[in-house]
């Protein structure tokens, strides 16, 4: 790689939209399956006063979808960091790493989700009450 090319990359990776894109995919997987529990319990009460289970499908999907767009972006930066070696420091292989985390973490996290979508299938809203 060229100078001038790691350069551009490094001047990219120090903008304040990148950065918070960084924070995104590296934070956004766990807030989503947390918010995905935080919302979802006390939406079941809803749900089962309603008797449908919609609420519950409609909030799952949302919260799996930031999920995968947090992992998306993630990927997306990985992409444009390039390869680092194993030894190197500073803003680049920084940058490459917190969006390799933020990969596996998203990645997680949708799993996570999407076993507690599950039994919102099966066992509707009101199960047990």
């Amino acid at each position: 790689m060229t100078a001038r090319a790691n350069q551009y990359q490094r001047e990219d990776f120090v903008r304040r939209r990148t950065s918070l894109l960084l924070w995104f995919g590296l934070l956004g997987g766990p807030a989503a399956g947390f918010a995905n529990v935080l919302v979802g319990y006390p939406a079941v009460d809803r749900a089962c006063v309603a008797n449908s289970s919609v609420v519950l499908h409609l909030l799952t999907a949302l919260f799996l979808a930031i999920s995968l767009v947090a992992g998306l972006v993630s990927w997306r930066l990985r992409q444009r960091a390039g390869d680092w070696p194993e030894t190197a420091g500073g803003l680049l292989p920084r940058s490459r790493f917190m969006a390799t985390v933020g990969i596996l973490t998203a990645a997680v996290s949708a799993f996570g989700i999407i076993l507690q979508w599950i039994p919102i299938f099966f066992l509707g809203a009101c199960h047990g009450t």
